[in-house]
This record gives C-alpha cells, structure tokens and sequence, in this order.
C-alpha cells in the first residue's frame, strides 16, 4: 500500500521481511490451479493505480499501453517497483516465475506521482480505458472524499474497485479509498489463513481478506519476500478478474454478491473487522450458481451505504438463522 502526500507521492507501505524466496504458497491457499481451469481472466482489462510497470518476461503480453498522472514526461517504467509486482500478481503470465491470479487478464497502469485528485483522473482513465476492475494499492493516511468522485464513476459505470485496507505501524484503521462506500477493502493473512494485526489494519469497512503475508514474486530486485494490504488487494483484484471472464453478463453488484457469498468464513462468524466477509475463494466464486436477482443488500453496498449496511444485513441473517426451530 502506498501514501500519497497532497501533491507528491510519498513512500511504500509493503512491508519487507528477511525470508528466504519461497515459491507462491498462496496459489495453493486459494486453489488457483482448479480455479485456472474453469477462468483465466481473458477479455478483462484491470486498471492498476500504482507506481508504473516495467518490462518483466512474466508481463509480455499482459500490459497495454499506460498513463502518467500528472504527466510529467518521464520515461515509462516503474522506479520503485511496487507497480511491477501488484502487475505480476494480478496477471503474471508465468513464463518466468510468477503466474497470477488472472494470467490472461489485461493490465492498465496509471502510473501515479500526485496526489488524490491525480488518483480520481487515473480511476476514471482506466475505467475509460475499458477496465472492468480497479486495483488501489494506495492510501492518504486517513480518511477523506477525496476519491468519492473516482469511485462514483467507477459505479457509474459497472466497475468493480478494490483496495488495500492499510498497514500496521502505519494507519491506525481503514483509510481512503478503502474505506469509501462501495469499494472492496482488503485486509492480510498469512498461509495458514491467520488475519496479521502486525502487518494489516481492521475495522468495520473491511470487505474480504487475501494472502499477503511473504508474498514473493519473480521481479527483478526483489530481494526477499514482502508483506502488506497491497499484495492482497492485488490478489483479489485477480480474483474479481477470474469472475468477471467466467461470468461477462454479471454486473459488479452482482459480482460483489458472488464473492461475499462464497468467501470462507473466518474469525466470528458472519461479517467482522477483521476478515470482512471471509477469504477469498476462487474456486468457490467460479464455481457456485450467480444470483442473478441481486440482493437489496448488495444494491445498497454497492450505490450508497458501504460495507456498513452489508454488515448489518448479514448480522440480521445471522439472528433469524439461530431463531430457527
């Protein structure tokens, strides 16, 4: 996850540990291989709000051409290098090393160097641009509308937009633009499932949890494997990615409903403030029967009231359910 100063961007959030290169348990921990045989992610453009992508073996193929916002004329590529690795794992084809969650997906980088206000025109660039998913691996250290606009053309136009929720020992809760109505915000665990209160945020907005605990990629520099929110938004940006090919006629709403009603419930049960709906399931997502009648709760999460009301709508299902005879 990034911070973004008001007009500069500032430093990198994902949080580097000192393991070894490991290879990418969390293929394993969500399924991937039998979820790659029912979705790959052809024919979905993702929009990637980050720091660039460079050429890497593993993204041939996968990048179409991108935007700098500002624009301030410098050479294409990603300096840091935190662009290139959310890029590989959304949609590395895996001809090198890292094979990502959506290897057929499209990515749109909007290399970012500005502020909010920068953000919103790259949101609505990719959208644009095609994207049927936004990925946010950024934040503003608190919370702000600053990115409403951005978000609310995102919805306008049945776009799905996912974000890291934010880092521990950096935010003390969930920031923007994860924390605005209708946005996916995303929290970490690590490979045995466990929610990480020393690498992840929670709190009531908290949409979904992914693996984002020594997350390794085959990027060049990359020393060692990292951790943070990013790295999970990433992965289920890649995962709405995979449902959005297996299921084109779905509307994001619909989408949002597929995801939540099949994430593994973790923690207590029913929603909470630290795995939101539950991991992630791709398996799960791109094999149960969509609910093409979307429910009134997901309509509200996803047009006016935020994680909030789909929360008290699945506390209220919780209750009936044990009042049953």
């Amino acid at each position: 996850m990034r911070k973004l100063a008001p007009l500069t961007l500032a430093v990198l959030l994902a949080l580097t540990t000192t393991a070894d290169a490991a290879a990418p348990y969390w293929a394993d921990e969500l399924g991937l291989p039998a979820a790659w045989e029912l979705s790959e992610g052809a024919g979905v453009r993702v929009g990637l709000i980050d720091t660039g992508v460079a050429a890497d073996p593993d993204l041939d193929g996968a990048v179409r051409p991108g935007a700098d916002f500002p624009d301030l004329g410098a050479p294409a590529g990603d300096a840091i290098g935190h662009g290139t690795t959310m890029a590989l794992l959304i949609a590395g084809r895996g001809t090198a090393g890292t094979r990502g969650v959506a290897p057929k997906a499209e990515l749109l980088p909007a290399r970012l160097t500005g502020g909010p206000s920068d953000a919103v025109a790259a949101v609505r660039w990719a959208v644009d641009q095609g994207a049927k998913v936004v990925n946010l691996s950024i934040g503003s250290g608190g919370r702000t509308t600053e990115y409403d606009e951005a978000v609310n053309y995102a919805r306008d136009h049945d776009v799905v937009v996912v974000a890291a929720a934010g880092n521990a020992g950096e935010d003390r809760g969930v920031t923007s633009p994860a924390d605005r109505p209708g946005v996916l915000a995303v929290t970490a665990v690590d490979r045995t499932g466990r929610f990480r209160d020393d690498v992840s945020v929670s709190g009531p907005e908290v949409s979904f949890a992914a693996p984002g605990v020594d997350i390794s990629t085959s990027r060049p520099g990359e020393k060692a494997p990292t951790s943070g929110t990013s790295q999970a938004a990433a992965i289920v940006s890649g995962v709405v990615a995979l449902v959005r090919s297996r299921y084109p006629d779905l509307t994001a709403a619909q989408v949002t409903d597929q995801l939540a009603r099949t994430a593994k419930d973790l923690g207590v049960p029913g929603r909470d403030n630290e795995y939101g709906y539950g991991l992630i399931d791709p398996v799960a997502a791109l094999s149960a029967e969509p609910d093409t009648g979307t429910p009134w709760w997901v309509i509200a999460l996803w047009a006016t009231g935020g994680v909030l009301v789909l929360g008290a709508a699945c506390a209220l299902l919780v209750v009936l359910r044990k009042r049953r005879p």
